[in-house]
């Protein structure tokens, strides 16, 4: 559980750094150069893990095996791509707090409403009157976040 917390709290400076260097290229170039040199970046990384390691291209081989498994992670691929030029443009026009603090009460938002149904195989958690509290809360702190 500590494990999981550290790595949830790494992502999220993480984000906000990335989102930040991002904005601030963005605002001297395209969003398109944005976007396209990491994920450049990344393919060429991938490409060169699969071709010089023989148990991960094993794994990623093995996806194809998988019902839609391909299909759901192409869709994750552009989600991702999606991800990376909101945050690049939102961090441009309101900045890295208001632009995190509606991230992440979008997320929770989004997640609340995926673990209620279960989807995506999540075990089914229906929302609650304190996970609604908690949700406005958090929409207050963004709020509060947003005066100057």
């Amino acid at each position: 559980m500590l494990a999981g917390a550290l790595i949830a709290l790494m992502a999220g400076v993480f984000i906000s750094v990335q989102g930040s260097l991002n904005a601030m290229v963005g605002t001297r170039a395209s969003v398109g150069a944005v976007i396209s040199i990491p994920v450049l970046f990344q393919l060429a990384i991938y490409t060169g893990w699969i071709l010089l390691n023989q148990n991960f291209r094993r794994e990623v081989f093995g996806i194809f095996e998988l019902h839609f498994g391909v299909t759901y992670l192409l869709l994750s691929a552009l989600l991702g791509i999606g991800i990376m030029v909101t945050m690049t443009l939102s961090f441009m026009k309101v900045g890295p707090l208001l632009a995190l603090s509606l991230v992440v009460f979008s997320q929770l938002a989004i997640s609340l409403a995926i673990e209620h149904f279960g989807c995506f195989g999540t075990q089914v958690t229906p929302v609650s009157l304190i996970r609604v509290a908690g949700l406005a809360l958090m929409l207050l702190g963004t709020f509060l976040f947003a005066q100057k």
